[in-house]
């Protein structure tokens, strides 16, 4: 159960892919919460986090830059957290780039191109583990949460969805190595979610975005995609209940879409 009203009140969260809309959203939730946000992106989030400080009345809020593809500065990261004399309770491994320019997909698909979107949506995210678990498991407590996507989806790069895919199997096997030194993890399996980048997406394709969007919530049992915000309260959830509550979780999350097809 969770009953406290800020639920996340001393611990320290570390959010990748922070500047674009489903992390701004996750920033903003945590902070509200009562944790300590770091903002890592290789975008500057500093203009967003002073946002949130000034809606908490507390700073809370930090902008990190950072290119996850680089284990150099994601090890710097974590060393300037740590002279902060803060430690990493939640990991949210957020980030993810939609694919290189050109060709995402075979049989145009470049190597290169594939490796670079690699690098980012799921190498990142194993450099971020390798530095956080040693800490995590010190302090017999910790978080971890992936941002994932389905076995498949229409219209998706495949450079993606091989990197997102990976997150279902890194969070299986911290499950299976870490549960008993209350490290939890949890993968949040998205296809279709409505956030800038889809439209951005729709645009791209010369689609009108408000009828693209207005088809997508269509397909959803529910009648509508799920937003940054909802997808925020799932994290903060997590994040909060005790080890009794919760389980280590690969939760589907496109309105039954999948099951539909």
């Amino acid at each position: 159960m969770i009953k406290k009203e800020l639920p996340l009140k001393g611990k320290t969260a570390l959010i990748t892919g922070a500047y674009g809309g489903i992390g701004r959203k996750i920033s903003q939730k945590f902070a509200k919460d009562g944790a300590d946000v770091y903002m890592c992106d290789i975008k500057d989030s500093k203009e967003f986090a002073e946002q949130i400080n000034k809606e908490c009345s507390a700073k809370r809020a930090k902008s990190l830059i950072c290119d996850i593809s680089s284990s150099n500065e994601v090890k710097d990261i974590f060393e300037e957290i740590k002279s902060n004399d803060k430690k990493v309770d939640i990991l949210i491994n957020n980030a993810a780039v939609k694919g290189p320019k050109g060709p995402h997909n075979f049989p145009d698909m470049t190597y290169s191109g594939f490796k670079k979107t690699i690098d980012i949506d799921l190498s990142g995210a194993i450099y971020c583990i390798q530095n956080v678990l040693p800490q995590m498991i010190e302090q017999k407590w910790g978080r971890i949460i992936f941002t994932a996507a389905p076995l498949s989806s229409s219209g998706i790069p495949a450079p993606y969805l091989a990197g997102k895919l990976g997150f279902i199997s890194l969070a299986n096997k911290i499950k299976e190595k870490y549960s008993e030194k209350n490290i939890y993890s949890f993968a949040l399996i998205l296809r279709h979610t409505d956030t800038p980048m889809i439209r951005r997406v729709l645009k791209s394709r010369g689609k009108d975005v408000e009828e693209g969007i207005k088809k997508l919530n269509q397909k959803s049992l529910t009648g509508k995609m799920i937003n940054p915000s909802e997808i925020a309260e799932l994290y903060s959830y997590f994040s909060a209940a005790d080890k009794e509550s919760i389980e280590n979780l690969s939760l589907l999350s496109d309105g039954g879409i999948t099951y539909l097809r």
